[in-house]
């Protein structure tokens, strides 16, 4: 952390600019560029024919081989740069199911864009940055017009490879990178390198809720404008170069320019979304479990009940008492309502409580959804009179599905609208894929929730997030061991990084899932 410590006084005198490598067409001019198995490797070197405006925001770079580079400025300060060496136009990234990483207006209006030509050079200005571009070779920087500085040297054109696209910038010695998601025991990137992509992975060192987005102490950030899954190395492999690719064919990213983590944090939510206001009950203990399926046996090395007795818990009928959400069977002890009285018996607060979080679960013991849904609506007025939300872990679809049975049925509509669900959890069994399956399900329910919720303010804990994310859902860190030391240490830089990574809603289960007892 001392890193970030010794930096923050010093971001704002920094001057700023971004230098980025860009593919150029085919020219005759050769360069070594490096040897291999002592073979010298030869880089060819491209040149700019010309540079045109084509509309308010936009201009365009013609190659010398015809082929074209779209630089769109999506503010004095933001600019999206996207090459489709297949002949592809701007466009959103492929999304299977659909979602989109941007938000419906990601603009503000741009003043003064001009395109200058002289003799060796072409400079793309507006009001705050200019893009240089040098004719001969087609590399390109960028300076901050505020301080007129030049921050980053590309070090090579842009590599296009059929299953990836690679950059490589010049990283500056006193330069410093945070972001990339959830990077766990991580927060300062420099020397190291990072996985954009979803591992399932909760221990020091593993990836859950990625995010391609990261920003510079030079005054710069930039957003990876895709799902697919990539790499980011901070001057690990080859000092002094940042090396980033992601698995496409294509280039379509955001450059942002701006002076420290707040500004460059705010272009990232231009773009993407402000993170998700999280309601007041959320601030509060959430406590998770299943009350739905589990069997409790009288042992006497099992967990001490009101009753004086020691129970076992069972997935399995082992012929002990089977729980239920609201103690309508003779088990008051170990239905959901007694949580919710345990909490106020200790003069605990608690928030909100998820009564089906474990599989085959569930929150209703009848023959149809409907009766179900009545069961966790009389759950939910019990604990509205005591000043606790009620909300769902997810394993499944949350719209009705053919084959599925009454107990694992899902009607999210319904569970908002008719029981007053508050609260959703997402699974691994559920959103396990990650990027744009994980943000195409939180969208979904973040909308229904406003919309049969009163205009309630969703609140959505989700695994394997990406870039937009923030805009609906806080993250949660994965199944974690409890009773462990370890486990608090790596995650003070995690919970660090995603707030530094643009999503500051993050949280974990206290004293693990596993182990615990501590």
């Amino acid at each position: 952390m001392n890193d970030l410590l010794n930096n923050l006084g010093k971001w704002k005198t920094m001057s700023f600019a971004f230098a980025m490598l860009f593919p150029a067409p085919y020219l005759a001019t050769q360069a070594v560029c490096g040897e291999k198995d002592g073979v010298a490797m030869v880089r060819q070197v491209f040149s700019v024919i010309s540079v045109t405006k084509i509309n308010q925001t936009t201009v365009e770079v013609l190659y010398s081989n015809h082929q074209r580079m779209t630089l769109d400025f999506y503010g004095d300060n933001i600019f999206r740069m996207f090459q489709d060496n297949n002949g592809g136009i701007l466009r959103d990234p492929e999304a299977k199911p659909e979602a989109k990483i941007l938000v419906s207006q990601p603009r503000k209006e741009v003043s003064q864009l001009k395109v200058q030509d002289d003799a060796g050079s072409v400079f793309i200005t507006t009001g705050k940055v200019k893009v240089e571009m040098d004719k001969k070779t087609a590399l390109m920087k960028v300076v901050n017009l505020q301080t007129g500085a030049v921050v980053l040297e590309e070090a090579e054109p842009a590599v296009f490879d059929k299953e990836r696209v690679t950059l490589k910038l010049k990283e500056h010695p006193l330069e410093y990178f945070y972001g990339g998601g959830v990077q766990n025991g991580r927060f300062s990137h420099k020397g190291k390198t990072i996985s954009i992509e979803n591992q399932n992975s909760w221990t020091d060192g593993g990836v859950a809720s990625p995010n391609p987005y990261y920003w510079s102490t030079n005054g710069y950030g930039l957003m990876w404008h895709t799902f697919k899954r990539g790499a980011y190395d901070f001057g690990r492999e080859e000092k002094g170069i940042v090396k980033l690719f992601h698995q496409t064919d294509y280039l379509d990213i955001f450059v942002m320019v701006n002076d420290g983590a707040v500004p460059l944090l705010n272009d990232f939510y231009q773009l993407t979304g402000n993170p998700v206001l999280i309601p007041k009950f959320g601030f509060y203990q959430g406590h998770l479990n299943a009350y739905n399926r589990d069997y409790w046996k009288e042992d006497e090395k099992g967990i001490l009940f009101e009753d004086g007795k020691r129970y076992k818990e069972s997935q399995k009928d082992n012929g002990g008492i089977k729980e239920s959400l609201n103690g309508e069977r003779n088990n008051y002890q170990f239905s959901a309502r007694a949580v919710i009285d345990r909490y106020k018996n200790h003069d605990m607060p608690l928030g909100w409580l998820l009564p089906n979080d474990g599989y085959g679960a569930g929150y209703g013991q009848a023959e149809t959804l409907d009766g179900n849904i009545q069961n966790l609506r009389s759950l939910t007025d019990y604990a509205h009179r005591n000043g606790v939300e009620i909300g769902l872990w997810t394993q499944s679809d949350l719209h009705p599905k053919e084959g599925i049975s009454a107990l694992l049925q899902r009607d999210i509509v319904k569970e908002v609208r008719d029981a007053g669900v508050r609260v959703l959890k997402t699974d691994v069994a559920w959103v396990g894929a990650g990027y744009s399956f994980g943000l195409n399900g939180i969208t979904d329910v973040a909308r229904i929730m406003t919309y049969y919720g009163n205009e309630a303010r969703p609140f959505i804990i989700s695994l394997d997030g990406w870039a937009g994310t923030q805009r609906y859902a806080g993250i949660w860190s994965g199944d974690q061991t409890g009773g462990t030391w370890e486990y608090i240490r790596f995650h003070i830089p995690t919970y660090i990084g995603s707030g530094l990574s643009g999503n500051p809603n993050i949280c974990s289960d206290m004293d693990g899932i596993f182990g615990g007892k501590n």
